[in-house]
Protein backbone atom coordinates (compact mmCIF):
# COMPACT_ATOMS: atom_id res chain seq x y z
CA UNK A 1 0.00 0.00 0.00
CA UNK A 2 1.07 3.58 -0.62
CA UNK A 3 1.10 6.14 2.15
CA UNK A 4 2.83 3.95 4.70
CA UNK A 5 3.14 5.85 7.93
CA UNK A 6 5.64 5.44 10.75
CA UNK A 7 4.17 4.69 14.14
CA UNK A 8 5.48 5.74 17.52
CA UNK A 9 7.52 2.53 17.96
CA UNK A 10 9.86 3.75 15.21
CA UNK A 11 11.10 6.44 17.64
CA UNK A 12 13.80 6.26 20.28
CA UNK A 13 12.68 6.68 23.90
CA UNK A 14 13.51 10.40 24.15
CA UNK A 15 11.72 11.16 20.89
CA UNK A 16 8.74 9.09 22.00
CA UNK A 17 8.47 11.20 25.13
CA UNK A 18 8.60 14.38 23.04
CA UNK A 19 5.87 12.92 20.82
CA UNK A 20 3.47 12.24 23.69
CA UNK A 21 4.18 15.63 25.29
CA UNK A 22 2.94 17.55 22.25
CA UNK A 23 -0.35 19.38 22.54
CA UNK A 24 -1.99 17.52 19.64
CA UNK A 25 -1.24 14.14 21.29
CA UNK A 26 -2.29 15.35 24.74
CA UNK A 27 -5.82 16.05 23.54
CA UNK A 28 -7.05 13.73 20.80
CA UNK A 29 -10.26 15.69 20.32
CA UNK A 30 -10.62 19.03 18.56
CA UNK A 31 -10.49 22.27 20.53
CA UNK A 32 -10.66 25.91 19.43
CA UNK A 33 -7.35 26.99 17.96
CA UNK A 34 -6.39 29.27 20.86
CA UNK A 35 -5.88 26.28 23.19
CA UNK A 36 -2.22 25.14 23.19
CA UNK A 37 -0.76 22.87 25.88
CA UNK A 38 2.88 22.49 24.77
CA UNK A 39 4.32 25.05 27.19
CA UNK A 40 2.36 23.65 30.15
CA UNK A 41 3.51 20.08 29.47
CA UNK A 42 7.13 21.16 29.08
CA UNK A 43 6.81 23.17 32.28
CA UNK A 44 5.66 20.06 34.17
CA UNK A 45 8.51 18.06 32.65
CA UNK A 46 11.05 20.64 33.81
CA UNK A 47 9.79 20.98 37.39
CA UNK A 48 9.26 17.25 37.97
CA UNK A 49 12.10 15.79 35.91
CA UNK A 50 13.17 12.44 37.37
CA UNK A 51 11.68 13.05 40.83
CA UNK A 52 9.96 9.83 41.98
CA UNK A 53 6.17 9.96 42.01
CA UNK A 54 5.93 9.40 45.78
CA UNK A 55 8.27 12.34 46.43
CA UNK A 56 5.89 14.66 44.56
CA UNK A 57 2.90 13.88 46.79
CA UNK A 58 1.87 16.64 49.19
CA UNK A 59 1.26 15.44 52.77
CA UNK A 60 0.92 11.90 51.39
CA UNK A 61 -2.37 12.84 49.72
CA UNK A 62 -3.20 10.46 46.87
CA UNK A 63 -4.93 11.83 43.75
CA UNK A 64 -7.16 8.76 43.58
CA UNK A 65 -8.92 10.03 46.72
CA UNK A 66 -9.73 13.45 45.22
CA UNK A 67 -12.39 14.68 42.81
CA UNK A 68 -11.76 16.86 39.73
CA UNK A 69 -8.19 15.61 39.33
CA UNK A 70 -8.85 15.60 35.58
CA UNK A 71 -11.05 17.85 33.48
CA UNK A 72 -13.89 15.54 32.48
CA UNK A 73 -15.97 16.10 29.35
CA UNK A 74 -19.01 13.94 28.64
CA UNK A 75 -20.02 13.74 24.99
CA UNK A 76 -23.61 12.70 24.34
CA UNK A 77 -23.11 10.32 21.43
CA UNK A 78 -26.74 10.53 20.30
CA UNK A 79 -27.75 13.86 21.85
CA UNK A 80 -29.65 11.93 24.52
CA UNK A 81 -28.45 9.19 26.89
CA UNK A 82 -25.54 7.43 25.17
CA UNK A 83 -22.41 9.04 26.62
CA UNK A 84 -18.71 8.84 25.77
CA UNK A 85 -16.47 10.28 28.50
CA UNK A 86 -13.20 11.92 27.51
CA UNK A 87 -10.74 13.70 29.76
CA UNK A 88 -8.26 16.52 29.59
CA UNK A 89 -5.78 14.65 31.74
CA UNK A 90 -4.15 16.14 34.81
CA UNK A 91 -0.78 17.31 33.37
CA UNK A 92 1.22 15.94 36.31
CA UNK A 93 -0.36 12.48 36.15
CA UNK A 94 -0.06 12.59 32.37
CA UNK A 95 3.66 13.32 32.62
CA UNK A 96 4.20 10.54 35.18
CA UNK A 97 2.54 8.02 32.85
CA UNK A 98 4.46 9.23 29.78
CA UNK A 99 7.72 9.16 31.75
CA UNK A 100 7.00 5.60 32.90
CA UNK A 101 6.34 4.44 29.35
CA UNK A 102 9.18 6.33 27.68
CA UNK A 103 12.19 5.84 29.92
CA UNK A 104 14.98 3.89 28.18
CA UNK A 105 14.37 0.60 30.00
CA UNK A 106 10.58 0.61 29.62
CA UNK A 107 10.66 1.68 25.99
CA UNK A 108 13.10 -1.10 25.10
CA UNK A 109 10.86 -3.61 26.90
CA UNK A 110 7.73 -2.32 25.14
CA UNK A 111 9.37 -2.58 21.72
CA UNK A 112 10.24 -6.22 22.40
CA UNK A 113 6.70 -6.78 23.63
CA UNK A 114 5.17 -5.56 20.39
CA UNK A 115 7.61 -7.64 18.36
CA UNK A 116 6.07 -10.72 19.99
CA UNK A 117 2.56 -9.36 19.36
CA UNK A 118 3.21 -9.32 15.62
CA UNK A 119 1.93 -12.70 14.48
CA UNK A 120 1.11 -14.20 11.07
CA UNK A 121 -2.31 -13.45 9.55
CA UNK A 122 -3.22 -10.80 12.16
CA UNK A 123 -2.49 -7.15 11.38
CA UNK A 124 -2.90 -4.37 13.92
CA UNK A 125 -2.84 -0.86 12.45
CA UNK A 126 -3.80 1.23 15.48
CA UNK A 127 -0.52 2.30 17.08
CA UNK A 128 -0.29 6.12 17.25
CA UNK A 129 1.22 7.36 13.99
CA UNK A 130 3.69 10.20 13.56
CA UNK A 131 1.88 13.09 11.86
CA UNK A 132 3.26 15.06 8.99
CA UNK A 133 4.84 18.37 9.92
CA UNK A 134 1.75 20.23 8.72
CA UNK A 135 -1.51 18.32 8.52
CA UNK A 136 -4.21 19.51 6.09
CA UNK A 137 -6.99 18.68 8.56
CA UNK A 138 -7.41 17.41 12.12
CA UNK A 139 -5.65 14.05 12.65
CA UNK A 140 -5.25 13.62 8.89
CA UNK A 141 -2.31 11.19 9.20
CA UNK A 142 -4.28 9.01 11.62
CA UNK A 143 -7.41 9.07 9.46
CA UNK A 144 -5.52 8.30 6.28
CA UNK A 145 -3.72 5.47 8.09
CA UNK A 146 -7.12 4.01 9.04
CA UNK A 147 -8.44 4.47 5.50
CA UNK A 148 -5.40 2.81 3.95
CA UNK A 149 -4.85 0.02 6.48
CA UNK A 150 -8.45 -0.88 7.30
CA UNK A 151 -10.90 0.15 4.60
CA UNK A 152 -8.70 -0.08 1.51
CA UNK A 153 -6.98 -3.25 2.70
CA UNK A 154 -10.38 -4.87 3.35
CA UNK A 155 -11.49 -4.11 -0.20
CA UNK A 156 -8.22 -5.54 -1.54
CA UNK A 157 -8.77 -8.75 0.44
CA UNK A 158 -12.13 -9.23 -1.29
CA UNK A 159 -10.05 -10.46 -4.25
CA UNK A 160 -8.75 -13.33 -2.11
CA UNK A 161 -11.61 -14.12 0.26
CA UNK A 162 -15.34 -14.68 -0.08
CA UNK A 163 -16.53 -13.94 3.47
CA UNK A 164 -15.79 -11.28 6.07
CA UNK A 165 -16.70 -11.33 9.78
CA UNK A 166 -17.10 -7.86 11.33
CA UNK A 167 -17.30 -7.01 15.02
CA UNK A 168 -16.08 -4.62 17.67
CA UNK A 169 -15.77 -4.55 21.46
CA UNK A 170 -18.51 -2.95 23.54
CA UNK A 171 -17.10 -0.12 25.68
CA UNK A 172 -13.56 -1.33 25.02
CA UNK A 173 -11.50 1.19 27.02
CA UNK A 174 -14.02 1.25 29.84
CA UNK A 175 -13.79 -2.57 30.16
CA UNK A 176 -10.01 -2.94 30.35
CA UNK A 177 -8.95 -5.04 33.34
CA UNK A 178 -5.76 -3.35 34.66
CA UNK A 179 -4.47 -6.72 35.84
CA UNK A 180 -4.21 -7.65 32.18
CA UNK A 181 -1.09 -5.48 31.99
CA UNK A 182 0.64 -8.02 34.25
CA UNK A 183 -0.50 -10.79 31.91
CA UNK A 184 0.59 -8.91 28.78
CA UNK A 185 4.12 -8.14 30.02
CA UNK A 186 4.61 -11.74 31.20
CA UNK A 187 2.89 -13.23 28.08
CA UNK A 188 0.60 -15.24 30.36
CA UNK A 189 -1.04 -18.20 28.64
CA UNK A 190 1.22 -18.08 25.58
CA UNK A 191 4.26 -20.02 24.44
CA UNK A 192 6.38 -17.01 25.51
CA UNK A 193 5.14 -17.04 29.12
CA UNK A 194 7.71 -16.01 31.72
CA UNK A 195 7.71 -15.63 35.50
CA UNK A 196 9.37 -12.22 35.54
CA UNK A 197 7.36 -9.37 37.06
CA UNK A 198 7.90 -5.90 35.65
CA UNK A 199 7.53 -2.69 37.64
CA UNK A 200 6.20 -0.89 34.57
CA UNK A 201 3.02 -2.98 34.73
CA UNK A 202 2.40 -2.11 38.39
CA UNK A 203 3.15 1.55 37.76
CA UNK A 204 0.74 1.75 34.81
CA UNK A 205 -1.97 0.30 37.07
CA UNK A 206 -1.04 2.80 39.82
CA UNK A 207 -1.41 5.77 37.50
CA UNK A 208 -4.67 4.43 36.05
CA UNK A 209 -6.05 4.24 39.61
CA UNK A 210 -5.00 7.85 40.15
CA UNK A 211 -6.62 9.01 36.91
CA UNK A 212 -9.90 7.27 37.75
CA UNK A 213 -10.56 8.00 41.43
CA UNK A 214 -9.23 4.60 42.46
CA UNK A 215 -11.48 2.59 40.16
CA UNK A 216 -9.95 -0.76 39.28
CA UNK A 217 -11.41 -1.00 35.79
CA UNK A 218 -10.91 0.72 32.47
CA UNK A 219 -8.51 3.27 31.01
CA UNK A 220 -9.36 6.91 30.23
CA UNK A 221 -9.95 8.30 26.75
CA UNK A 222 -8.77 11.55 25.23
CA UNK A 223 -4.98 11.27 24.74
CA UNK A 224 -2.60 9.31 22.51
CA UNK A 225 -0.87 7.76 25.53
CA UNK A 226 -4.14 6.06 26.54
CA UNK A 227 -4.55 4.69 23.01
CA UNK A 228 -0.99 3.40 23.23
CA UNK A 229 -1.37 1.55 26.52
CA UNK A 230 -4.69 0.22 25.25
CA UNK A 231 -2.75 -1.34 22.38
CA UNK A 232 -0.63 -3.24 24.90
CA UNK A 233 -3.73 -5.15 26.00
CA UNK A 234 -5.19 -5.48 22.51
CA UNK A 235 -1.82 -6.54 21.07
CA UNK A 236 -1.64 -9.22 23.76
CA UNK A 237 -5.10 -10.37 22.69
CA UNK A 238 -3.77 -10.74 19.12
CA UNK A 239 -1.08 -13.12 20.37
CA UNK A 240 -3.64 -15.11 22.39
CA UNK A 241 -5.94 -15.30 19.36
CA UNK A 242 -3.16 -16.46 17.05
CA UNK A 243 -2.12 -19.29 19.37
CA UNK A 244 -5.74 -20.31 20.04
CA UNK A 245 -6.37 -20.59 16.29
CA UNK A 246 -3.24 -22.72 15.96
CA UNK A 247 -4.37 -25.01 18.82
CA UNK A 248 -7.75 -25.40 17.12
CA UNK A 249 -5.94 -26.94 14.15
CA UNK A 250 -7.28 -24.45 11.62
CA UNK A 251 -5.26 -24.67 8.42
CA UNK A 252 -7.60 -22.85 6.03
CA UNK A 253 -6.28 -19.52 4.76
CA UNK A 254 -7.57 -16.54 6.76
CA UNK A 255 -6.62 -12.94 7.47
CA UNK A 256 -7.49 -10.66 10.39
CA UNK A 257 -7.25 -6.86 10.48
CA UNK A 258 -7.72 -5.02 13.76
CA UNK A 259 -7.93 -1.26 14.30
CA UNK A 260 -8.17 -0.70 18.06
CA UNK A 261 -11.35 -2.59 19.00
CA UNK A 262 -12.65 -3.09 15.43
CA UNK A 263 -12.10 -6.53 13.90
CA UNK A 264 -12.43 -7.80 10.35
CA UNK A 265 -11.77 -11.50 9.71
CA UNK A 266 -11.55 -12.91 6.17
CA UNK A 267 -11.94 -16.53 5.07
CA UNK A 268 -13.25 -18.54 2.12
CA UNK A 269 -14.94 -21.14 4.33
CA UNK A 270 -17.94 -19.82 6.23
CA UNK A 271 -17.85 -22.58 8.85
CA UNK A 272 -14.17 -21.93 9.55
CA UNK A 273 -14.87 -18.21 9.74
CA UNK A 274 -17.54 -18.80 12.38
CA UNK A 275 -15.15 -21.04 14.30
CA UNK A 276 -12.51 -18.30 14.32
CA UNK A 277 -15.14 -15.80 15.49
CA UNK A 278 -16.03 -18.03 18.46
CA UNK A 279 -12.33 -18.37 19.32
CA UNK A 280 -12.07 -14.56 19.23
CA UNK A 281 -15.11 -14.32 21.49
CA UNK A 282 -13.48 -16.69 24.00
CA UNK A 283 -10.20 -14.74 23.96
CA UNK A 284 -11.98 -11.43 24.48
CA UNK A 285 -14.08 -12.82 27.32
CA UNK A 286 -10.90 -13.93 29.11
CA UNK A 287 -9.80 -10.26 29.08
CA UNK A 288 -13.17 -8.90 30.30
CA UNK A 289 -14.23 -7.77 26.82
CA UNK A 290 -17.57 -8.37 25.11
CA UNK A 291 -18.39 -8.39 21.43
CA UNK A 292 -20.91 -5.78 20.32
CA UNK A 293 -23.78 -7.92 19.03
CA UNK A 294 -25.33 -4.94 17.20
CA UNK A 295 -22.22 -4.52 15.07
CA UNK A 296 -21.40 -8.21 14.56
CA UNK A 297 -22.16 -9.90 11.24
CA UNK A 298 -20.83 -12.17 8.51
CA UNK A 299 -20.81 -10.64 5.04
CA UNK A 300 -20.39 -12.08 1.57
CA UNK A 301 -20.39 -8.56 0.10
CA UNK A 302 -16.97 -7.48 1.29
CA UNK A 303 -16.46 -4.52 -1.05
CA UNK A 304 -19.47 -2.57 0.20
CA UNK A 305 -19.44 -3.81 3.79
CA UNK A 306 -15.78 -2.80 4.10
CA UNK A 307 -16.89 0.82 3.76
CA UNK A 308 -18.68 2.62 6.57
CA UNK A 309 -22.43 2.76 5.99
CA UNK A 310 -22.59 6.54 6.33
CA UNK A 311 -19.93 6.94 3.65
CA UNK A 312 -21.81 4.58 1.33
CA UNK A 313 -24.97 6.60 1.83
CA UNK A 314 -23.04 9.78 1.11
CA UNK A 315 -21.59 8.28 -2.08
CA UNK A 316 -24.99 6.90 -3.12
CA UNK A 317 -26.55 10.36 -2.82
CA UNK A 318 -23.92 12.23 -4.84
CA UNK A 319 -26.39 12.87 -7.72
CA UNK A 320 -28.22 15.07 -5.16
CA UNK A 321 -25.17 16.53 -3.46
CA UNK A 322 -21.60 16.48 -4.63
CA UNK A 323 -18.36 18.36 -4.18
CA UNK A 324 -18.52 20.09 -7.57
CA UNK A 325 -21.95 21.55 -7.02
CA UNK A 326 -25.27 21.20 -5.30
CA UNK A 327 -28.73 20.55 -6.72
CA UNK A 328 -30.31 22.33 -3.75
CA UNK A 329 -31.20 25.88 -4.76
CA UNK A 330 -31.97 26.60 -1.12
CA UNK A 331 -29.47 26.58 1.73
CA UNK A 332 -32.28 25.62 4.11
CA UNK A 333 -33.13 22.52 2.06
CA UNK A 334 -29.46 21.63 2.03
CA UNK A 335 -29.28 21.92 5.84
CA UNK A 336 -32.46 19.88 6.28
CA UNK A 337 -30.92 17.19 4.10
CA UNK A 338 -27.87 17.07 6.40
CA UNK A 339 -30.09 16.93 9.50
CA UNK A 340 -32.06 13.97 8.15
CA UNK A 341 -28.86 12.21 7.07
CA UNK A 342 -27.42 12.79 10.57
CA UNK A 343 -30.46 11.18 12.16
CA UNK A 344 -29.78 8.06 10.15
CA UNK A 345 -25.99 8.11 10.74
CA UNK A 346 -25.47 10.11 13.98
CA UNK A 347 -22.06 11.61 14.76
CA UNK A 348 -20.54 10.06 11.64
CA UNK A 349 -17.58 11.35 9.68
CA UNK A 350 -19.77 12.04 6.65
CA UNK A 351 -21.68 14.68 8.63
CA UNK A 352 -18.43 16.61 9.08
CA UNK A 353 -17.78 16.33 5.34
CA UNK A 354 -21.27 17.59 4.48
CA UNK A 355 -21.11 20.48 6.94
CA UNK A 356 -17.65 21.44 5.63
CA UNK A 357 -19.01 21.45 2.09
CA UNK A 358 -22.04 23.63 2.82
CA UNK A 359 -19.80 25.98 4.79
CA UNK A 360 -17.54 26.36 1.75
CA UNK A 361 -20.61 26.84 -0.45
CA UNK A 362 -21.85 29.62 1.85
CA UNK A 363 -18.41 31.22 2.04
CA UNK A 364 -18.18 31.36 -1.76
CA UNK A 365 -21.74 32.64 -2.07
CA UNK A 366 -21.15 35.46 0.45
CA UNK A 367 -17.88 36.55 -1.15
CA UNK A 368 -18.24 40.18 -2.31
CA UNK A 369 -18.34 40.55 -6.08
CA UNK A 370 -18.14 43.44 -8.55
CA UNK A 371 -20.92 44.30 -10.93
CA UNK A 372 -20.89 46.90 -13.72
CA UNK A 373 -23.71 49.42 -13.41
CA UNK A 374 -24.52 51.91 -16.18
CA UNK A 375 -26.12 55.19 -15.18
CA UNK A 376 -28.32 56.93 -17.81
CA UNK A 377 -28.01 60.72 -17.46
CA UNK A 378 -31.12 62.86 -17.04
CA UNK A 379 -29.82 65.57 -19.38
CA UNK A 380 -30.01 64.76 -23.09
CA UNK A 381 -26.50 65.92 -23.80
CA UNK A 382 -25.01 63.86 -20.95
CA UNK A 383 -23.20 60.60 -21.64
CA UNK A 384 -23.95 57.22 -19.92
CA UNK A 385 -21.56 56.46 -17.11
CA UNK A 386 -20.43 52.90 -16.29
CA UNK A 387 -18.84 52.01 -12.94
CA UNK A 388 -18.07 48.89 -10.93
CA UNK A 389 -19.99 48.48 -7.69
CA UNK A 390 -19.10 45.95 -4.99
CA UNK A 391 -22.10 43.88 -3.95
CA UNK A 392 -22.75 40.96 -1.61
CA UNK A 393 -25.44 38.33 -1.91
CA UNK A 394 -27.67 37.29 0.96
CA UNK A 395 -28.22 33.63 1.76
CA UNK A 396 -31.22 32.28 -0.14
CA UNK A 397 -33.92 29.79 0.72
CA UNK A 398 -34.97 30.60 4.27
CA UNK A 399 -34.44 33.06 7.08
CA UNK A 400 -31.11 33.05 8.93
CA UNK A 401 -33.00 32.40 12.15
CA UNK A 402 -34.70 29.31 10.70
CA UNK A 403 -31.47 27.97 9.23
CA UNK A 404 -29.69 28.63 12.53
CA UNK A 405 -32.34 26.52 14.25
CA UNK A 406 -31.54 23.61 11.91
CA UNK A 407 -27.78 23.95 12.57
CA UNK A 408 -28.48 24.04 16.29
CA UNK A 409 -30.50 20.83 16.06
CA UNK A 410 -27.67 19.13 14.16
CA UNK A 411 -25.22 20.23 16.88
CA UNK A 412 -27.59 19.11 19.63
CA UNK A 413 -28.04 15.61 18.21
CA UNK A 414 -24.41 15.15 17.07
CA UNK A 415 -22.17 16.56 19.78
CA UNK A 416 -19.00 15.13 18.22
CA UNK A 417 -19.75 17.20 15.10
CA UNK A 418 -21.16 20.25 16.92
CA UNK A 419 -18.23 22.51 16.02
CA UNK A 420 -18.82 21.90 12.30
CA UNK A 421 -22.52 22.80 12.66
CA UNK A 422 -21.67 25.85 14.75
CA UNK A 423 -19.13 27.02 12.20
CA UNK A 424 -21.89 27.05 9.53
CA UNK A 425 -24.18 28.83 11.97
CA UNK A 426 -21.53 31.42 12.82
CA UNK A 427 -20.99 32.21 9.14
CA UNK A 428 -24.72 32.70 8.56
CA UNK A 429 -25.21 34.92 11.61
CA UNK A 430 -22.13 36.97 10.74
CA UNK A 431 -23.67 37.78 7.33
CA UNK A 432 -26.53 39.66 9.01
CA UNK A 433 -26.43 43.46 9.08
CA UNK A 434 -28.74 43.81 12.10
CA UNK A 435 -26.61 43.51 15.27
CA UNK A 436 -29.68 43.04 17.46
CA UNK A 437 -30.81 40.09 15.37
CA UNK A 438 -27.30 38.61 15.53
CA UNK A 439 -27.25 38.81 19.31
CA UNK A 440 -30.81 37.48 19.61
CA UNK A 441 -30.02 34.37 17.52
CA UNK A 442 -26.79 33.63 19.39
CA UNK A 443 -28.60 34.02 22.72
CA UNK A 444 -31.29 31.55 21.63
CA UNK A 445 -28.66 29.08 20.39
CA UNK A 446 -26.82 29.34 23.71
CA UNK A 447 -30.02 28.61 25.66
CA UNK A 448 -30.89 25.68 23.41
CA UNK A 449 -27.48 24.01 23.61
CA UNK A 450 -26.14 24.96 27.02
CA UNK A 451 -29.28 24.26 29.01
CA UNK A 452 -28.78 20.60 28.12
CA UNK A 453 -26.86 18.18 30.40
CA UNK A 454 -23.22 17.55 29.44
CA UNK A 455 -22.99 20.71 27.34
CA UNK A 456 -19.28 21.35 28.01
CA UNK A 457 -18.11 20.62 24.46
CA UNK A 458 -20.83 22.85 22.98
CA UNK A 459 -19.80 25.65 25.36
CA UNK A 460 -16.18 25.47 24.21
CA UNK A 461 -17.19 26.18 20.61
CA UNK A 462 -20.00 28.64 21.32
CA UNK A 463 -17.51 30.77 23.23
CA UNK A 464 -15.43 30.91 20.05
CA UNK A 465 -18.39 32.70 18.41
CA UNK A 466 -19.25 35.07 21.27
CA UNK A 467 -15.80 35.86 22.70
CA UNK A 468 -15.37 39.33 21.20
CA UNK A 469 -18.88 40.39 22.18
CA UNK A 470 -18.47 38.92 25.68
CA UNK A 471 -15.21 40.82 26.06
CA UNK A 472 -16.90 44.04 24.94
CA UNK A 473 -19.72 43.50 27.44
CA UNK A 474 -17.33 42.50 30.23
CA UNK A 475 -19.31 39.33 31.01
CA UNK A 476 -19.25 35.67 30.07
CA UNK A 477 -22.13 33.19 30.47
CA UNK A 478 -19.94 30.08 30.34
CA UNK A 479 -19.37 28.01 33.48
CA UNK A 480 -17.01 25.35 32.13
CA UNK A 481 -13.53 25.72 33.61
CA UNK A 482 -11.75 26.01 30.27
CA UNK A 483 -14.23 28.67 29.15
CA UNK A 484 -13.67 30.63 32.35
CA UNK A 485 -9.94 30.57 31.64
CA UNK A 486 -10.55 32.01 28.16
CA UNK A 487 -12.75 34.71 29.70
CA UNK A 488 -9.82 35.80 31.86
CA UNK A 489 -10.72 34.21 35.20
CA UNK A 490 -7.39 34.24 37.09
CA UNK A 491 -8.67 32.07 39.93
CA UNK A 492 -10.01 29.12 37.96
CA UNK A 493 -8.47 25.71 38.75
CA UNK A 494 -8.59 23.39 35.77
CA UNK A 495 -7.31 20.43 37.76
CA UNK A 496 -7.38 19.57 41.46
CA UNK A 497 -3.66 19.54 42.29
CA UNK A 498 -3.91 19.48 46.10
CA UNK A 499 -1.97 16.22 45.99
CA UNK A 500 1.07 17.89 44.35
CA UNK A 501 3.77 19.52 46.48
CA UNK A 502 3.35 23.33 46.38
CA UNK A 503 6.92 23.95 45.20
CA UNK A 504 6.12 22.04 41.98
CA UNK A 505 3.03 24.18 41.40
CA UNK A 506 4.61 27.57 41.97
CA UNK A 507 5.93 27.98 38.43
CA UNK A 508 2.93 26.45 36.66
CA UNK A 509 1.38 29.04 34.34
CA UNK A 510 -2.08 27.65 33.64
CA UNK A 511 -3.22 30.81 31.85
CA UNK A 512 -0.65 30.20 29.08
CA UNK A 513 -2.83 27.32 27.86
CA UNK A 514 -4.77 30.06 26.06
CA UNK A 515 -2.61 31.62 23.36
CA UNK A 516 -3.16 35.36 23.78
CA UNK A 517 -2.11 36.30 20.24
CA UNK A 518 -4.45 33.77 18.64
CA UNK A 519 -7.29 34.84 20.94
CA UNK A 520 -6.89 38.46 19.81
CA UNK A 521 -7.59 37.37 16.22
CA UNK A 522 -10.71 35.35 17.06
CA UNK A 523 -13.77 36.48 15.11
CA UNK A 524 -17.44 35.60 15.34
CA UNK A 525 -16.91 33.06 12.54
CA UNK A 526 -15.30 29.85 13.83
CA UNK A 527 -11.99 28.93 12.22
CA UNK A 528 -10.24 25.62 12.66
CA UNK A 529 -6.61 24.88 13.36
CA UNK A 530 -6.13 23.17 9.99
CA UNK A 531 -7.60 23.64 6.51
CA UNK A 532 -10.63 21.43 5.92
CA UNK A 533 -10.30 20.69 2.21
CA UNK A 534 -10.05 16.93 2.23
CA UNK A 535 -10.77 14.40 -0.46
CA UNK A 536 -9.36 11.03 0.57
CA UNK A 537 -9.33 9.72 -2.97
CA UNK A 538 -6.88 12.40 -4.06
CA UNK A 539 -4.65 12.57 -0.97
CA UNK A 540 -4.38 8.81 -0.51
Amino acid sequence: MANKTNNVLSLESKDAMDFFLKSEQYHGFELPEYFVFDELLQNVKEVVGDTPYENCLHDEISPENLSDVNLDILLNKDGRYAVRPIILANPFLYYFLVREICNDQSWSLIKKLFEKFQVPHITSCALPVIPKEKEPFHKSTTIINWWSSMEQRSIELSLEYRYMFVTDITNCYGSVNPQAFDWAFSFKGTEHEQKTEYSISKNIQKYLHAFQKGRNIGIPQGSAIFDFIGEIILGYSDLLLHEAIQKAGITNPYEIIRYRDDYRIFCNNKDVLEKISYILQHVLESLNFRMNSKKTKISDSIVTDAVKSDKLAYIYNTPIFNKKGCDFDSFEKHLLYILMFARQYPDSGSIKTMLSDIDKRMEDWLEPYEEEVTTIPILEDGEPKTEKITKQRRLVGGSIRAMSAICTQIALENVGCCHYALRVLSRMVDSLKDENEKNAIVSLVYSKLCDQPNSDYNQLWLQNITYQQDKKNGTSPYKMRLCRLVAGDKDVELWNNKWVKPKLLSGLHIHKIVDAETLKKVTSVITFRETRTYNEYTVC
